[in-house]
């Protein structure tokens, strides 16, 4: 019988797909991740002077209104909800734009001084539940005192011209009445010093009467209103330094301004500046701190007492079996 040869099926050929890659292909593929890493560096940089000068920005305008500036409102108009991790790194760089630039530089406020009793209970709660309070910041110059002077950095004409100099006057003087008095000045006292000044109705701000400055110095953070309970039901009320005005004029700015009005000869600059150091507290304050200090060391001294006899009676349980190991 004459054989049958089968026809061998033909082979399937390659597809396109399955083609072998052009070689320029590859190199462009395996420079890709290179080229994905230089972009997202550039990208970075880029989001990092956006949020830099987006937060000068915002520092300048929050100042021009007197308002401090929070770290929730850094993070929630500058670095956005997801941003907390970058904060340190944009502070820096914004401080370093802030020097070099506007002479300006962001401090952080201290906490509003705790008073009444109320207050402090309060605080002691606070601070056993939660921890520190969230921190704010206001601008302050860096340029030297010599570059301050009135005749080089004349004060801002807003709203009206000459309303700035009046008012930034008029706080430092209540501030300092206030701090003479040991840092609490009775609403009594603070009318009859006003009253001496002709300032108890009117100022000399246009359409600006006394209560209305005073509660401009207490939404701008320069003075605290306190209101207690007298021991026969009335409210007692009574003045503190705020915030902004403890950074702004502080101990330094009512000594300038003592020293102004009082300074005489040189040779009794000594007695006025022992004199302005015992109406300030300072020698108080210092102890006060110095007792502080000498109490967190005790108790850290305390902490590691208490771990040392531990390791004594371990030692000594050691000692004891070497001694027993060797009679036997």
């Amino acid at each position: 019988m004459p054989q049958i040869q089968r026809k061998r099926r033909a082979e399937p050929s390659p597809s396109p797909s399955a083609s072998p890659e052009p070689q320029t292909q590859r190199r462009r593929q395996s420079a890709s991740p290179d080229f994905d890493a230089t972009q997202n560096g550039v990208d970075s940089d880029q989001n990092l002077e956006t949020s830099v000068k987006k937060l000068v920005r915002l520092a300048l305008s929050s100042e021009y209104q007197r308002r401090p500036l929070r770290r929730a409102d850094i993070i929630e108009k500058v670095l956005g909800p997801q941003g907390g991790r970058r904060f340190k790194k944009v502070f820096e760089r914004a401080q370093e734009e802030l020097r070099g630039v506007f002479g300006m530089e962001l401090v952080e406020l201290p906490v509003r001084e705790k008073v009444t009793v109320q207050q402090r209970r309060a605080a002691a709660k606070a601070t056993d539940k939660a921890s520190k309070a969230p921190a704010s910041y206001i601008l302050i110059s860096t340029l030297p005192s010599a570059f301050t002077l009135p005749s080089i950095l004349p004060p801002s004409s807003h709203p009206v011209p000459g309303f700035e100099p009046t008012y930034t006057a008029l706080y430092t003087l209540i501030i300092s009445l206030i701090l003479l008095s040991r840092g609490q000045l009775a609403d009594t006292r603070l009318e009859r010093y006003l009253k001496r000044l002709n300032l108890s109705t009117t100022t000399p701000l246009p359409d600006t009467t006394t209560p209305v400055l005073l509660k401009r110095m207490e939404k701008d953070g320069y003075i605290n209103r306190i209101r207690e309970q007298g021991p026969g039901g009335e409210e007692d009320v009574s003045w503190t330094v705020g915030p902004r005005g403890r950074v702004e004029v502080g101990d330094r700015g009512v000594g300038g301004l003592v020293r102004g009005v009082f300074g005489g000869e040189e040779e009794e600059d000594d007695e006025l500046e022992r004199r302005i150091a015992r109406s300030l507290g300072i020698g108080e304050r210092e102890e006060v701190a110095a007792t502080q200090r000498d109490k967190q060391s005790q108790a850290q001294g305390q902490k590691k007492k208490r771990g040392r006899p531990r390791r004594g009676k371990e030692a000594e349980g050691e000692e004891e079996e070497e001694e027993g190991s060797e009679e036997d």
